[in-house]
């Protein structure tokens, strides 16, 4: 007797509705996308218990005439596809023909429809994939699909469900992504009674997004849009100061089609690589328009994954797009502003928008964490109130290593002897911890648009002549403009200006190439001489010549200028586990910008270290030439702003 037997219909139904069916929000996924393609202008969404007891979708599309509302439970039933060459250029959300089945095979479900030229409607029920009864009805027109007890029929994938928070948290998540890709469209979403989305039709998308995404998060997101063989990129980018843990915040269409798309993904990645630290992600609200024929989306099942025909094309001009925009905008950290106590004595003018938008609002509202025992009043007034100023004499460590690159950059007045700038001002903070005074962590911004300006201290978001006005501990650079304060981690705002410098190649290697006494030798893995051999010629580039010794040990010959060679050694060391970490998604751009950051990272000025107000000047004036002054190559922020206006409240003055 033969084995091999063909499977009964109703459980390759059940087998194939697992592939289409994952939990409750796929049905809402396979209903939505129906319901899009049928041309609907207004979409209501109603769930019980997370989608398990009860999932309601009402469009007010083209509807279905009788008999094809009984087709359309048949497998492979489809109106969108006619012919092979169809499946070459898809321009629909939904083509098989299985998402109807699918879900009618683990549930109760209920489908009214009516066309506008039928004078009735028609409602088909069926039960565990067995159709139960079709008759007419009175009806509006378009389509609803009610879908009960979903895998009633299957109680080993029902328990696997999470809970109704859980499910209802998936489903609220993928109507908020529809609602975006259509912005001109009505969409409702009512959870156990409580409407959770409501959004009338929007003008633009800058609208629907204000709609779904609030005022908070818009005010920190900068317009991308662009163009280029045949490609069109779209939408919103946050500003490298909005750092997420994850991409839950990364919304991405491909032809308006909702995608987990992994190539999208590390786009964004690349935009922002010296702009974020590794383990943040940006917020992103991206539309990808390509030309269908070039676009593969018929490659999962639930259609939440693509393949494009010219990925690295597509990569870059992604990535390009984002990074354009990125330096269209100078986003300033503020300083974390007055406690709640004063600030409710304080009237906010109403033109302000949000609360927190500059820096002021409460620090659980914009999800800040502050440091352990300092309250913003306590950092405000130890900025603010504890400005002194003080006359000094020397340096107050000689053994603190200058870079020689700064030092090659000194005027003839930056050469004089420390021990005699006696004008120099230094800005003492009490006896408090020095990690106090840094705020790395996701702060209120404040977006600024670029302009092409050839003066250095002249950048948007600054005002006319940046002046330093001294130190705090040897770390910070106090300045001011007409704006009011201004805060420079002198560390990583050096760090900004050479990682340019090498990433740019605007050192010449003549003069800033230095032999090593005694060559530093490498002993490689084999998987590093891999890796080596990749990096090898950029190494070269940048002035780090390196030989072959026997077996897998290397000598490196020669170093930067102002780079000692056990600090060559640590950046060698870094770049080759960074290869192997990111061995399938690094690229050559990858790679020159992560041998300049750590380039930069060893041969920047160092905190504790006492700056001439000379020094200090000509540091802010090489960051304010840089493409991006606002956040060092590993994403921490350089520059933190407190506005004359929150002086003025902060002192409780009107404003």
């Amino acid at each position: 007797m033969s084995k091999i037997k063909v499977l009964p219909d109703s459980l390759a139904n059940k087998i194939a509705a697992g592939e289409v069916v994952e939990r409750p929000a796929s049905v809402v996924k396979e209903l939505l996308e129906n319901a899009l393609d049928a041309g609907a202008h207004s979409i209501n969404v109603e769930i019980e218990d997370g989608g398990k007891r009860l999932i309601r979708v009402v469009d007010d599309g083209e509807g279905m005439t009788r008999d094809d509302a009984i087709i359309a439970f048949e497998r492979h039933a489809t109106s969108k596809l006619r012919s092979a060459d169809d499946l070459e250029a898809i321009n629909t959300l939904g083509f098989r023909g299985e998402a109807l089945p699918s879900i009618a095979a683990v549930s109760r479900l209920f489908l009214r429809t009516k066309t506008a030229h039928d004078n009735e409607g028609t409602k088909v029920e069926f039960n565990g994939g067995k159709l139960i009864a079709v008759r007419d009805i009175a009806w509006p027109g378009g389509s609803e699909v009610e879908v009960r007890d979903l895998f009633f029929n299957i109680p080993a994938r029902r328990k696997f469900l999470k809970s109704d928070a859980t499910e209802s948290f998936h489903i609220a998540n993928l109507v908020q992504h529809y609602a975006l890709a259509n912005p001109q469209l009505a969409f409702l979403l009512v959870n156990n009674g409580r409407d959770v989305i409501r959004v009338t039709p929007a003008n633009s998308l800058k609208e629907r997004a204000y709609q779904v995404l609030g005022a908070a998060l818009l005010d920190k997101l900068v317009e991308v849009d662009g163009e280029a063989n045949g490609l069109q990129v779209s939408g919103f980018a946050s500003n490298p100061q909005e750092q997420r843990s994850s991409r839950d915040a990364q919304y991405l269409f491909i032809n308006r089609r909702f995608v987990r798309d992994q190539l999208i993904g590390r786009a964004l990645t690349e935009a922002y690589r010296s702009m974020m630290p590794s383990g943040y992600y940006p917020a992103a609200v991206l539309f990808i328009e390509a030309p269908h024929s070039e676009v593969d989306v018929n490659v999962h099942p639930a259609k939440t994954e693509v393949r494009f025909l010219h990925e690295g094309a597509v990569l870059a001009f992604v990535r390009d797009s984002v990074s354009s925009a990125l330096r269209s905008t100078h986003p300033i950290t503020q300083v974390p502003g007055v406690s709640r106590a004063n600030r409710e004595t304080i009237e906010e003018p109403r033109s302000w928008g949000v609360e927190g938008q500059r820096g002021w609002g409460a620090d659980e509202q914009r999800g800040e964490r502050l440091q352990p025992g300092v309250s913003s009043t306590a950092r405000s007034q130890a900025i603010v109130s504890t400005m002194k100023s003080m006359p000094t004499g020397g340096s107050r460590d000689d053994t603190v290593r200058h870079d020689t690159k700064f030092a090659e950059a000194k005027s003839p007045a930056i050469e004089r002897d420390q021990e005699k700038s006696t004008d120099r001002v230094r800005v003492e903070v009490s006896e408090q911890p020095k990690q106090e005074c840094r705020v790395e962590s996701p702060a209120t911004v404040q977006l600024v648009s670029q302009t092409s300006s050839p003066e250095a201290n002249t950048l948007p978001g600054f005002g006319h002549g940046i002046k330093p006005l001294g130190q705090i501990r040897d770390s910070y650079i106090v300045a001011t403009d007409e704006e009011g304060l201004l805060l420079v981690d002198q560390h990583v705002a050096h760090e900004r200006v050479l990682f340019e410098q090498f990433r740019d190649a605007r050192l010449a290697r003549s003069s800033g190439l230095q032999p090593l006494l005694i060559p530093a030798t490498l002993d490689l893995t084999p998987a590093e001489v891999e890796a080596f051999s990749i990096v090898q010629a950029e190494l070269e580039n940048i002035g780090i010549e390196t030989m072959q010794l026997s077996g897998r040990t290397i000598a490196i010959k020669t170093a930067p200028a102002g780079l000692s060679s056990s600090d060559v050694l640590a950046v060698v060391r870094e770049l080759l586990a960074v290869i192997e970490r990111e061995r399938r998604s690094f690229t050559i751009e990858s790679i020159r910008d992560e041998i300049a950051a750590e380039l930069a990272c060893k041969a920047a000025i160092k905190i504790n270290m006492p700056l001439t107000s000379e020094k200090m000047q000509w540091l802010i004036d090489e960051l304010m030439k840089t493409q991006n002054p606002m956040t060092c190559p590993h994403g921490r922020p350089i520059l933190m702003r407190m506005g004359l206006r929150d002086i003025e409240r902060g002192f409780k003055r009107p404003v």
